[in-house]
């Protein structure tokens, strides 16, 4: 299970591009580390929403 949902994921990344007030505000605005916040954003440019959520695709431990 993720730390972040999908959701609070997004809401931090429109927040940051609708202000545009720097990764430290909108993250101390979230309660996040801003480090986390700039790769969300990058990988949000890049890639949309699909980025945000993850499969958690786990294996088997005879894998």
């Amino acid at each position: 299970m993720s730390k972040y949902t999908t959701q609070f994921k997004l809401s931090a990344i429109t927040t940051f591009l609708e202000q545009g007030r720097g990764f430290r505000r909108i993250a101390a605005q979230f309660q996040m580390d801003p480090t986390l916040l700039r790769r969300w954003v990058e990988a949000y440019r890049l890639h949309g929403e699909a980025c945000l959520s993850r499969t958690g695709e786990r294996y088997s431990p005879l894998f």
